[in-house]
């Protein structure tokens, strides 16, 4: 072979690897390194081997620059048998063996691990933490081109290491704390510049139980909540930075910053900002540096940091959020169930209590035109989620229905199924249901009706005994 190494073994089966850092077999720039003597192989015996030496030996195959250079403990069975001891390079050099080279012989190495590279036209792809409330806190995962692979089993060293290569600071959480620290797959000591020049020990592989892994936290971390409202739309503003909640002063909230916490809590968008004492008074740290946003970010996370003001919990902010309302299950989406969402979940409105006025409110937040009916409720069916129970005590003149007071049914308030219905004038069922209508005036002539209904019962239908 006239690069003078290669990477080694192809022949092998990928799942006698560790898939979460690397696909030794999908590409011909990923491996452990090899190199020839007497027309055979074997491999590098190197105590440490850093991304100057990967460096090399990706240029010298043609593979781009490298992006790891991990160790690797071979599975019972595999032989490792050096031929080339200590190579160091500086990382410029064009070949591996313009680099110090060490002695050439069998003898055996005092660490059991051979040496690996990764390289840029390899299969890697990115690394990232999912399933947090930020970039800089959830589970780690690595993307090769073949798929994402979930990594598990880490202390502070390995996640350390993952979170400064993310670029969020020191880790201050790691999956697993203190137990079993000596038996390790991944090993990393700290201070790598990236996951990938860890040692992975494949005698102490073994299969991820995610229920037993906790998230990764790192400084950089920062998410919002409501905290003290009615529903969990509203309340006090309070941001995590790492691991310690605290306030935010009223001043250092703007209305394009608390458009983007709404977004980010899905709850719909912001109605007003208010002094946080309605919500109660915050405890802990009041942050002196505060977030100012442009609007159009996904998370608090990615806004700018800027200097914010000293002052005590009295002056916390708090926050009103318009949540996610909707009509399902009709013909239009001007008509059906009443459903709410919050946080990402939509549950059906309990119907007690819930009258024309709040579907007037309902229909103009809807754009949806004016309120022509409220049916009886179930009426277009359950919804699969238990009823919320919030219930609105509107006017019918308000831009939200969160701008309504509100308040919360008892936990047996709610019959099962009794799911509130709108139906609004821009949906296709209107005439349908005036014709109904029609039909049951006699019986509506005995129904003590609320002022509203009588209202707009006489503008829409005409109802001339009312």
């Amino acid at each position: 072979m006239s690069s003078g190494w290669v990477f080694w073994p192809k022949e092998v089966h990928a799942s006698h690897f560790c898939p979460s850092i690397f696909d030794i077999f999908a590409s011909a720039c990923d491996g452990v390194v090899q190199v020839p003597r007497g027309g055979e192989w074997g491999h590098l015996c190197n105590q440490e081997w850093t991304l100057a030496e990967a460096a090399v030996v990706c240029r010298q195959l043609g593979c781009g620059c490298a992006v790891g250079a991990p160790k690797y403990v071979p599975l019972p069975g595999e032989v490792a048998r050096p031929w080339l001891h200590h190579v160091s390079c500086r990382g410029h050099e064009s070949s591996l063996w313009e680099c110090s080279l060490g002695a050439r012989s069998q003898s055996a190495c005092p660490h059991e691990w051979v040496v690996v590279v990764l390289c840029a036209n390899g299969t890697f792809r990115e690394i990232r933490l999912v399933k947090g409330h930020s970039p800089c806190a959830g589970l780690p995962e690595i993307r090769n081109v073949n798929g994402v692979d979930r990594l598990c089993g880490w202390h502070m060293e390995e996640a350390t290491v993952f979170c400064q290569e993310l670029g969020c600071g020191p880790a201050l959480q790691a999956p697993r704390q203190g137990v079993d620290i000596v038996r390790k797959y991944m090993v990393c000591r700290g201070t790598e510049p990236t996951i990938r020049n860890c040692r992975l020990n494949n005698k102490l592989r073994s299969g991820c139980d995610l229920q037993l892994e906790a998230e990764v936290v790192c400084s950089g971390h920062l998410e919002a909540r409501l905290v003290g409202g009615e529903h969990p739309c509203a309340g006090r503003l309070e941001v995590r930075r790492g691991l310690t909640w605290g306030t935010v002063c009223h001043t250092d909230l703007d209305l394009p910053t608390a458009h983007v916490v709404c977004q980010e809590l899905q709850c719909g968008l912001v109605i007003s900002i208010v002094h946080g004492t309605l919500f109660g008074q915050g405890s802990g740290p009041v942050w002196t540096e505060a977030s100012h946003c442009l609007g159009n970010e996904s998370l608090l996370f990615h806004c700018q940091s800027e200097p914010g003001r000293q002052c005590p919990h009295d002056q916390d902010v708090g926050l009103r959020c318009s949540g996610e309302f909707r009509l399902v299950n009709g013909s239009s989406s001007c008509g059906g169930r009443v459903e709410l969402q919050v946080q990402g979940s939509w549950a059906p409105l309990c119907a007690m209590h819930w009258d024309l006025a709040d579907t007037a409110v309902l229909c103009h937040q809807l754009n949806c035109g004016n309120a022509v009916a409220t049916p009886p409720g179930g009426h277009f069916g359950e919804g699969g989620a238990p009823l919320w129970p919030d219930v609105f005590h509107c006017v019918g003149t308000e831009p939200y229905l969160w701008n309504c007071p509100v308040s919360t049914l008892g936990a047996q308030a709610c019959a099962p199924g009794n799911s509130a219905s709108a139906l609004c004038s821009g949906g296709y069922e209107v005439g349908l249901w005036k014709s109904k209508r029609k039909v049951s005036r006699r019986l509506e002539k005995h129904r003590v009706w609320t002022p509203t209904e009588l209202r707009v019962g006489r503008a829409l239908w005409g109802w001339a005994f009312l």
